[in-house]
């Protein structure tokens, strides 16, 4: 009675909506995890490759070395780690994996500073409006702690220490469901329980909106990811024929040959530039 039910029924709704919005928040920080470990993981192996194939090539050009020192100072700028600590982290993570899963990124969960680059090298800007995947070092880990915080103190957000706490990705939530939800009696009058189930329809319908663009942004990533493997499967199965049918010194390349590796360098530039891709949160 008093609109008691109609009230009831839209603080349910509410409800409802905020577990889904928080559910596909999760969803979406695991798929950045996903790709930054794709990120990583296929850039270090596609680097060892491409190393391992240089050394081994006589009067290798320039341009080679070039775009792979290229692909080393992108994977830094992503982890804000120097090229041998991504290296020995990597290895670490195939050995305790058994060599299994960890090169296609898969499997291995994302903790701590990790955590926060992943999300905020796909997501973020830097309080400055600088993205922070083409910050480097402490810069890049204390600006995505920093914008998972809701930015930096200087701009009135909560800085590293609310970062370290990895708060949901930015969006309704912040409101709480607060009195729509939390106010239960039955003795409210009818014009307060119409009052407040409309106000619960009206955030659970927003909070919706919000959801379908977090599932949006989700598949946008997800599309970063498949960028990232079709690139480094491409540049692997080319490193792979010209180990196996390649001269031993470029000077004896025939043109087509040529051409081919000059296509290679142009894929391992692709695969750098795609490092740098970020995804609007539509937020």
């Amino acid at each position: 009675m008093f609109n008691h039910e109609y009230k009831k029924e839209a603080q349910e709704k509410l409800r409802r909506a905020v577990e889904n919005y928080q559910r596909d928040c999760e969803y979406l920080q695991n798929a950045a995890g996903s790709l930054y470990q794709t990120r990583v993981n296929r850039g270090v192996e596609i680097i060892q490759l491409c190393e391992k194939y240089i050394n081994t090539l006589a009067n290798s050009p320039k341009e080679f070395s070039k775009v792979v020192t290229k692909l080393k100072f992108q994977l830094k700028e992503i982890t804000g780690k120097d090229w041998d600590l991504i290296y020995s982290a990597h290895n670490s993570n195939v050995a305790a994996a058994g060599g299994a899963g960890v090169m296609a990124g898969a499997g291995v969960a994302c903790f701590g500073p990790a955590a926060a680059m992943a999300i905020a090298t796909t997501f973020g800007t830097a309080s400055t409006g600088t993205a922070i995947a083409s910050l480097s070092g402490a810069a890049a880990v204390n600006a995505a702690l920093a914008w998972l915080g809701g930015g930096a103190l200087t701009v009135g957000g909560g800085g590293m220490v609310a970062g370290n706490a990895l708060l949901a990705l930015a969006g309704p939530i912040g409101w709480g469901i607060g009195g729509v939800a939390l106010a239960g009696s039955a003795f409210w009058t009818s014009s307060e329980n119409e009052k407040i189930g409309r106000e619960a329809t009206n955030r659970a319908i927003e909070i919706e909106g919000d959801t379908a663009k977090v599932n949006i942004t989700k598949k946008e990533v997800n599309l970063l990811e498949g960028e990232t493997v079709k690139l480094a499967n491409l540049i692997h199965s080319g490193l792979q024929d010209f180990k196996q049918n390649a001269p031993l010194n470029y000077l004896d390349f025939s043109p087509s040959l040529k051409k081919m590796l000059a296509n290679l360098i142009n894929s391992i530039n692709s695969l750098s530039e795609s490092l740098k891709k970020t995804v609007d949160l539509k937020m």
